[in-house]
């Protein structure tokens, strides 16, 4: 039997800082992933892991980030990255970066643990696929951040999250996790169909600091089900496909109801008239 299973790496590089991923949060992502069969991948790493997933579209690569930062070598211009970086050619190629804590896209780090932030709207434009994807407040507000029914699915918990996003088209392209009374906080998008494959972009939980504490059993455990693709969504379709068909069968049966009694409705006007 063919292992179905896409390959799971864990990015974690002692040369590169974070921003609201603590140290010992992300030894604690690594460590849980790696426990489950990841393998921890360095910067060097990255860039062949990318390079042979734009060579090769048809395999299935995911790779969750453990520091919430770029790492300039898989950027073409740590100025002003264009839709020719690495980092969206992977995404391009229908692969999976997982991502929690800050903004993607908002800051390149670099080897000497410094980074530096990164022109928007058009870098998230470039190198994610749609600029609306942007917050639309940047403060440390919080506010609660509840699971959609496909972030339950995937085994979500509320939390309290800063980074809320404006209104985007729910379709193919981009399917809502965790929402808040101010916008989405969490989501899957990709510049192809997501359909229910679960491939692209996918953000996860927006608070700050995500330390060891903060980052619960939990939410490790909704990271590596999101990776490995271990949800009910085939139940669930296939359940939908079901109570469609019952849904047809009501209604035709109704249908048919509905006609007797207007058939029976006019015979009984005739036999009054």
């Amino acid at each position: 039997m063919l292992n179905m299973e896409p390959t799971l790496y864990v990015y974690r590089d002692a040369d590169y800082c974070s921003m609201w991923i603590r140290e010992d949060a992300s030894e604690k992502i690594t460590d849980f992933l790696v426990r489950k069969g990841a393998e921890q991948i360095n910067t060097t790493d990255l860039v062949r892991i990318m390079n042979d997933g734009v060579r090769n579209p048809d395999t299935d690569v995911v790779i969750v980030f453990s520091q919430d930062i770029i790492p300039d070598k898989v950027l073409d211009n740590i100025s002003t990255p264009s839709p020719n970086s690495l980092f969206r050619k992977f995404l391009n190629a229908g692969h999976t970066i997982i991502w929690l804590g800050d903004e993607p896209t908002f800051h390149v780090g670099l080897s000497d643990k410094k980074h530096r932030p990164l022109p928007q709207p058009q870098t998230i434009q470039h190198l994610i696929g749609n600029p609306s994807l942007k917050p639309i407040r940047t403060d440390d507000r919080l506010v609660l951040v509840k699971p959609t029914l496909e972030g339950l699915l995937l085994g979500m918990r509320p939390w309290k999250g800063k980074r809320p996003h404006g209104s985007l088209t729910i379709g193919v392209n981009f399917i809502p996790l965790g929402v808040s009374r101010e916008g989405v906080h969490s989501y899957i998008y990709s510049t192809k169909p997501v359909s229910w494959s679960l491939s692209g972009m996918i953000r996860l939980y927006d608070f700050n600091p995500i330390t060891s504490k903060t980052l619960s059993s939990e939410m490790l455990e909704t990271i590596f089900n999101i990776a490995l693709r271990k949800i009910l969504f085939n139940e669930i379709m296939l359940l939908t496909k079901q109570f469609n068909l019952l849904k047809k069968e009501v209604d035709e049966k109704i249908i048919n109801k509905l006609d007797k009694i207007i058939e029976e409705m006019k015979k009984n006007r005739k036999s009054e008239i």
